[in-house]
């Protein structure tokens, strides 16, 4: 890049000067050419003057051709050297720009750099930052963690010490509540052992004579039940019958007014009253049943041993198990 710069800057100093490279329309001299030549070409314009000896049409003619053949041969060349200015021109030119893009891309660059830097010691002021906040963070957690511990420890301290203080005295008080308690227990004990002695035997056989007057006492309420169960249905069919005699004497006395058939149906009546009434009986006495045959099998029920078949044939099963 300073290559480039110090290239174009000489190149600028070379071609500061164009007017050694503008075209000059001075004819070179000739080398053989006489002086009468010489004065004859016009230093400024390049024209050929008439020579003042007077000389012949040919010699005239020879020179013209010769001044002529310089003319174009200097043409070439000054168009020549006009082409490589222009190229060089070009050439200085696109350098210059190439220079000025250079430099535009070098303080782009430095602008860049600059930045980077600014931003690079700014991140890196911000986390010198942060590491120093952190480390004064971890410094403070660490002191208060420590004080937490210390604290901690000492509320243990006086937590146990008051624990121990408080259970000592809770366990006196329940081993003194418990040996109260066994003094009591073994003075219960002494009675029960007195009572088993002495009064258990008492009371067990006056306990024995009073199941045996209860169990007597139930068998005669069980008689008494069932006599005054008979005595009341002896009472209600004696009570039944003589309400039949008296309606069967109403029926007789108020029947002999009425005609036969009228009688007749008083009779079939009476005939289908008596056969309601056993139904009745009879129904009652099969809903009795039924409902001890539910009880019946509801005790079965619950008495049902698990295994029924070793329960029937135990003779099997014992051997089949052996």
């Amino acid at each position: 890049m300073y290559e480039y710069c110090f290239l174009t800057k000489n190149l600028q100093i070379f071609f500061k000067d164009y007017r050694k490279w503008e075209q000059n329309t001075r004819a070179k001299p000739l080398l053989w050419a006489t002086p009468h030549h010489k004065t004859g070409i016009s230093s400024n314009t390049g024209e050929i003057r008439p020579s003042q000896t007077g000389k012949s049409g040919i010699s005239v003619f020879m020179n013209s051709f010769v001044i002529s053949d310089q003319v174009t041969s200097k043409t070439k060349y000054n168009i020549k050297e006009l082409m490589m200015c222009t190229i060089k021109k070009e050439t200085i030119k696109d350098l210059e720009e190439l220079c000025e893009q250079l430099q535009e891309r070098n303080l782009q660059m430095a602008r860049s750099i600059m930045d980077t830097d600014r931003s690079s010691f700014a991140r890196t002021n911000e986390l010198l930052i942060q590491t120093e906040q952190k480390r004064r963070s971890t410094v403070a957690l660490k002191r208060w963690k420590e004080s937490l511990v210390k604290s901690a420890k000492t509320e243990l301290r006086d937590i146990k010490e008051a624990s121990q203080t408080h259970l000592s005295g809770y366990l006196q008080n329940q081993l003194d509540l418990l040996k109260v308690k066994v003094v009591e227990a073994q003075k219960e004990l002494r009675r029960l052992k007195t009572y088993k002695d002495m009064e258990f035997p008492v009371k067990g056989l006056q306990i024995a004579d009073m199941e045996r007057k209860l169990d007597r006492l139930k068998e005669m309420e069980q008689k008494e039940q069932k006599e005054l169960n008979l005595f009341f249905k002896k009472e209600m069919v004696n009570l039944e019958r003589r309400q039949c005699e008296k309606e069967q004497v109403l029926s007789a006395k108020h029947a002999s007014h009425f005609p036969s058939i009228v009688k007749l149906m008083a009779s079939q009546n009476d005939t289908m009253r008596e056969e309601i009434h056993k139904q009745k009986r009879l129904v009652m006495e099969m809903e009795r049943k039924n409902e001890e045959l539910r009880k019946c099998i509801r005790e079965l029920q619950l008495s049902r041993p698990k295994n029924l078949r070793r329960e029937i044939f135990p003779d099997v099963f014992l051997k089949s198990d052996k």
